[in-house]
C-alpha cells in the first residue's frame, strides 16, 4: 500500500513539475518575444497600420501592445521620453543631436479626411530650457503665435497648452493649431516643445472640422508623455 502511494506521489510530481516547466518556459518566451522591438520583427508579423508599416516610423515604436484604444507606444531614439502615439501617424522627418532630438509626423482620419501634423521637440541639459517663459517665446517665434498659455498640472510634468486658428488663403478651411512646452518637474533642464495643426486633406475642398475633438486628442497625448530621469544629469552643460 505504501509502494502504491509512493509511486501515485511520484507521479503527480512528475506531471506537476512538468507543468511548471513549460509554464516558466512559455513564460520565459513570451518575455522574450516581447523584448523584440517592432523594427526588427517583420512586417508581416506587425498591426496593419502606418505606424508599424512604415519603415522609419516603427523605429520608434516600443511595443506591439496597444496601450489605448487606436494609440501605442513611442520612445524617443534618445531614449528620452515615451508618450502615445496614434497608429495611423507617420513618420515625416526628424532631427538628432546628443541632447536634443526632433520628430515630425503626420497623420490622415480617412474618415474625416482630416490631416494632423505634429511636432516634437525634446531638450535636455541646457539651460534654457528651466526657463518656462524662455520655451515659450521660443515656440511663440515658431509658430508666429502673440497669445498667452495656459498651465496644465500632470504627473510628474507642466503642461503649457495654446491654440489658434489660421486661414492660409481666402479660399481654404480653417487650420486649428495647438502648441506650448512640457516641463519637467521631477529634473532639470528637461523638456519638450510642440505644435499639432489639424486641417482638411489637400484631396478636398471641404470637410467637417471638429476642433474639439482635436483638443481632446492633443491633451490626450501630452498628458501621456513620460520624461525618462537620468539622476546623473543635473546639470546643464
Amino acid at each position: 500500500m505504501k509502494k502504491m502511494m509512493v509511486i501515485c506521489f511520484a507521479i503527480i510530481l512528475a506531471f506537476t513539475g512538468g507543468c511548471s516547466m513549460n509554464g516558466s518556459q512559455n513564460s520565459k518566451n513570451g518575455k522574450q518575444e516581447e523584448a523584440v522591438k517592432p523594427k526588427d520583427m517583420d512586417p508581416k508579423d506587425l498591426p496593419q497600420f502606418p505606424a508599424f508599416q512604415d519603415e522609419k516610423t516603427r523605429e520608434y515604436m516600443a511595443s506591439t501592445k496597444e496601450v489605448e484604444p487606436g494609440y501605442y507606444l513611442l520612445e524617443s531614439k534618445l531614449k528620452g521620453f515615451t508618450m502615445l502615439f496614434p497608429e495611423d501617424g507617420e513618420y515625416s522627418d526628424s532631427q538628432l543631436t546628443k541632447e536634443n532630438e526632433s520628430l515630425f509626423f503626420d497623420s490622415v482620419d480617412k474618415k474625416t479626411n482630416i490631416v494632423m501634423n505634429a511636432s516634437i521637440e525634446f531638450y535636455r541639459n541646457e539651460s534654457f530650457i528651466d526657463d518656462p517663459d524662455t520655451m515659450l517665446d521660443i515656440v511663440r517665434g515658431e509658430n508666429k503665435y502673440k497669445g498667452d498659455f495656459q498651465k496644465l498640472k500632470s504627473e510628474g510634468k507642466n503642461i503649457y497648452f495654446a491654440s489658434k486658428k489660421e486661414f492660409f488663403n481666402k479660399e481654404s478651411s480653417p487650420s486649428y493649431i495647438y502648441l506650448g512646452y512640457i516641463k519637467s518637474t521631477e529634473q532639470s533642464y528637461l523638456g519638450i516643445a510642440y505644435s499639432f495643426m489639424f486641417s482638411c486633406s489637400a484631396k478636398v475642398e471641404t470637410c467637417n472640422q471638429e476642433p474639439d475633438n482635436y483638443e481632446k486628442k492633443v491633451k490626450k497625448i501630452l498628458k501621456s508623455v513620460t520624461f525618462n530621469l537620468d539622476k546623473g544629469k543635473e546639470n546643464a552643460e
